[in-house]
This record gives structure tokens, C-alpha cells and sequence, in this order.
């Protein structure tokens, strides 16, 4: 008997409603009925697997997929059976994805590349192979050091990827208990309701599009619509023709949206717009407003504990803030300086259970203390930087947000990163600013000027790099590696 809450959720939704449609574009249509048709082929393929010897009872599976219904079919499977879903982005390249999947104890890679499978063969399921950790013996020895963590590994439904501090792969072992009080918070907290129909366009296999789209469908049913191009306009029109209700999103797409010549109209029957995955520049919050009429709300949350604030009434980007706790979290600030800021810890049902290989006791026991300051605005949280961001400037520390606020507000300025870069001849760290505006808009002059007189001056940047746009990854965050490499190209001013 399968004792999975999302597989037995998912399985009495088709019980009831077989042919209610799931998954949706503009020229084709999946049901109920076919993901689970499609989910049970993949099982086969997976005892298949097993039976060979080549995966494990309950070991991990590395999954990479792309939306829509092969994300939900595989997860499906991979739950039915009781292996873990060590969830890799659809674009990690080969060797990475051996790499990932090596160091955190997958058997075996299963790869779903098509949006729209014609069945089971569309899968590609195989096993790492003794060259991961050598033969059978020493598998099972790295198995047993993976899941040497003070929680039971039969709980962790989903294995997502972060990196520890020395930038090797970390995993973050969630329970389905986690991913369901999450769903159930969102949900409240957002006012879904069974009418609501997803755009997605956030890759189910990030956390963001995990809670936001995958769970949604999975466990109450909900529609997600799917655009068929590439270009910043299709998935609104992919909305207005199938009738998507929420679009959750980032940063970097909204920002793209609005830099088109002409933004298609808003569609009449999205209703609710949501970004997540990096922080919203005011000024996009400001443009979006102006262009379409409406606000975009703020969700902030972590891959460790779901969401941890939503901004319900919107204009969080707009005021600078991530809006208030979601329902059923709780939200302190640990060792607030005399202005109140504090790094933030989130418990609730949601919280993960740890972290793999090794634990920490940053996430444990239902509390996730993150490396995030903070302070309360009127009610709302104000993110304010990072602990492990902050710049050594000849022995002060400096916020790079502080900074970044203030060049935020120059006429000009879309987007603006500010970073240290070691110094190589002298040892310590230079304050560089990477700022994206339109070509010819601003001077590195011009971006120091109105620097000296707002900002201490060993918080006025020694440079300027001035972009396009600045350099992101695939999930929307921005790249700090890009940043840092665009960075060291220049002297000190």
C-alpha cells in the first residue's frame, strides 16, 4: 500500500474527476486520468530498475524535468515507490548532474526533457553505476553517511540542491508532511481557491515552482497553463486564452516584460501576479504598477521553509518591504542592533527536516535560522542584506543593500548590484557597484556624485560597472560569479 499523502491526494482527485483537465496550452490538453496513467509506466520502468539491483529500496533519485506533465507524472512515481526526488534543473549539464547526484547519494537519474510526453518511453531512467562510489559495499557505506542526520531518511519526500559553505552540493531533505503544510499556508494566505488556474512559466523542479505550481495541481487539482514561446509576451497570451488566474514569477521576467517596446495588454482574467526567487527592484514595482494598472505582490520565502512572508494587499516593492508572515509560520529576529535589525528565523509546519550530508544546526527541529537581516517597517519585513554579504572596507563593514538602495533612487538606474572584490595587491576588499541602465543614460561620474553625498565614504563605490542588464541564473538569481568576473576586469577608481 502506497503511505504517501501526495500520491494517496493525487490518486483520489483522478478517483473523482479522471478527465478534469491539469495540465493546458493553447493547442493541447492533459487530464487527470493521463498523468497517472503516465505516472504508473514510469513506476514500471523504476521496479524495472530495481529488480536489476540497480536502485536501492528508498534510495534517491536525481529528477530533472521539464514543466508541466512530465514534472508531475515522475514525481508521481518516484513518490508511489518511496524514493526521494533529488530535483536538478532541466538545463544542468551532464557531468554537474553526475556530480549532484554522486554526493548526495542518488542511484539513479531520471530525465523527462519533453513538456509534453507521449508516454513512459519519453523517460530516460538510469542507474549512476558503481563509478559513483565504486562497488556495491562502498554505495551502501555512502549511503549510510549520506543519512547519518537525527531524522528518520523513510520521511524526506524531495531532496532539493543548495551549496554549503565550501560551494559543494547540499541537499535539503523535505518531508511531504513539510510540502503539504505549505501548500495548505500558501493558500490561505494568497486566498486560492479551487477556481484558480496556474501560469507556469517557474521551473517546477526549483522550490519556488514546486510550492507555487507542482503542489497546487497535485494536491488540490489546480490548472496550469503553459505558453508555447519564448518571447516575453506569450505566457500573458497564453493566459488570457486558457484562463490563468495567478502567474507566479520573478524579478528578471517582469523587468523584461516592461522593457519591451509595446507591453501586451494585462489578461482579464489574471488576477493575481507574484514574484519570488530575488528581490523586486522598486523601480520595476513602480513600472509595473504604472503600466498595468495593478501591483505585483512580494512572496518571499526559502527552499529550507517554504514561504515565510507575503505581501497580501500589494505594494511591498513599491515600499521596500516582503509584506507579513504567511499564515502559520512564525517569524523573529535574532540579536537585533539597536535599529532593530536581526538575522531571521522562520518554524513551522514547513520547515524542512535538515540538511544532507552533513548536518546543521541552522535547520532543525521546525526552525530555519537563515543568513538574511531584517527589520519590521510598520508591520512588514524589511530585508535588508545578508550576513554572509557583508563587505570589509579597511575594517568597517559595510551592507552592500545599504548601498544599493541609495544608487536605486538615481534617475536612470533598472537595477544595480553592489559586491566586494578582493584586492590583490594590498589585501582587503574594493566596494564595486554593477549597475544596469540603458546605454549612454549614466557615467561612472555621474553614478559617484551622487554617491558622495548620501553614503559614508568608505561606502561610496571605488567603480562602476555599467550593463544592459545584469548577469542572472537560471533560476533568476543574479549570478555573483558573473558579477564578481565583470568586477575584476576594472582598477580601483
Amino acid at each position: 500500500m502506497v503511505t504517501d499523502p501526495i500520491f494517496r491526494a493525487f490518486a483520489h482527485l483522478t478517483e473523482r474527476a479522471p478527465r478534469a483537465s491539469l495540465v493546458v496550452s493553447r493547442t493541447r490538453r492533459v487530464d487527470r486520468g493521463a498523468v497517472a496513467e503516465l505516472a504508473r509506466g514510469v513506476a514500471l520502468d523504476l521496479e524495472a530498475l530495481a529488480a536489476a539491483g540497480a536502485l536501492p529500496t528508498g534510495r534517491p533519485v536525481a529528477f530533472a524535468a521539464a514543466n508541466g506533465a512530465s514534472f508531475l507524472a515522475g514525481f508521481l512515481a518516484l513518490r508511489k515507490l518511496g524514493h526521494p526526488a533529488l530535483l536538478l534543473d532541466s538545463g544542468t549539464p551532464e557531468a554537474e548532474r553526475l556530480r549532484i547526484a554522486r554526493s548526495l547519494g542518488a542511484a539513479a537519474i531520471l530525465e523527462a526533457p519533453s513538456a509534453w510526453p507521449a508516454g513512459p518511453e519519453a523517460f530516460a531512467l538510469r542507474a549512476v553505476g558503481p563509478a559513483a562510489f565504486g562497488s556495491a559495499e562502498h554505495q551502501d557505506a555512502a549511503a549510510l553517511r549520506m543519512y547519518a542526520a537525527p531524522f528518520d531518511p523513510a520521511r524526506i519526500a524531495v531532496i532539493k540542491v543548495t551549496s554549503g559553505s565550501t560551494g559543494a552540493p547540499r541537499g535539503i531533505a523535505t518531508p511531504a508532511e513539510a510540502l503539504i503544510a505549505d501548500d495548505e499556508q500558501l493558500g490561505r494566505s494568497m486566498g486560492l481557491s479551487p477556481d484558480d488556474a496556474f501560469l507556469a512559466t517557474v521551473p517546477m523542479t526549483h522550490s519556488y515552482g514546486l510550492a507555487s505550481l507542482a503542489m497546487p495541481a497535485l494536491l488540490r487539482g489546480q490548472v496550469l497553463v503553459l505558453s508555447e514561446g519564448d518571447t516575453p509576451g506569450e505566457p500573458l497570451a497564453a493566459a488570457e486564452a486558457c484562463g490563468a488566474t495567478i502567474l507566479p514569477t520573478v524579478p528578471a521576467y517582469l523587468d523584461a516584460l516592461l522593457r519591451t517596446s509595446h507591453p501586451p495588454p494585462w489578461p482579464r482574467s489574471l488576477r493575481l501576479a507574484l514574484t519570488a526567487g530575488a528581490p523586486l527592484p522598486r523601480a520595476t514595482a513602480v513600472r509595473f504598477r504604472a503600466t498595468f494598472g495593478q501591483p505585483v505582490h512580494v512572496f518571499y520565502g526559502a527552499s529550507e521553509s517554504g514561504g515565510i512572508c507575503f505581501d497580501r494587499e500589494g505594494g511591498a516593492g513599491e515600499r521596500g518591504t516582503v509584506g507579513t508572515p504567511i499564515d502559520g509560520t512564525t517569524v523573529r529576529l535574532l540579536d537585533p542592533d539597536e535599529n532593530g535589525a536581526g538575522v531571521i528565523a522562520v518554524s513551522s509546519p514547513a520547515v524542512a527536516l535538515g540538511y544532507l550530508p552533513e548536518p546543521d544546526d541552522r535547520l532543525a527541529h521546525g526552525t530555519y535560522r537563515t543568513s538574511d537581516l531584517a527589520a519590521w517597517r510598520d508591520g512588514e519585513l524589511a530585508l535588508l542584506g545578508r550576513v554572509d554579504d557583508l563587505v570589509n572596507i579597511k575594517g568597517k563593514k559595510v551592507n552592500p543593500r545599504e548601498v544599493e538602495r541609495v544608487l536605486g533612487e538615481l534617475l536612470g538606474v533598472r537595477e544595480v548590484a553592489v559586491l566586494g572584490v578582493p584586492r590583490a595587491a594590498c589585501g582587503g576588499e574594493v566596494l564595486r557597484a554593477v549597475i544596469a541602465c540603458c546605454d549612454g543614460a549614466l557615467s561612472t561620474d555621474q553614478v559617484l556624485s551622487w554617491c558622495r553625498p548620501r553614503l559614508a565614504a568608505h561606502k561610496v563605490p571605488r567603480s562602476v560597472v555599467l550593463v544592459r542588464s545584469l548577469p542572472r541564473t537560471e533560476r533568476g538569481k543574479l549570478d555573483r560569479s558573473a558579477l564578481l568576473d565583470l568586477a575584476r576586469h576594472l582598477q580601483p577608481a
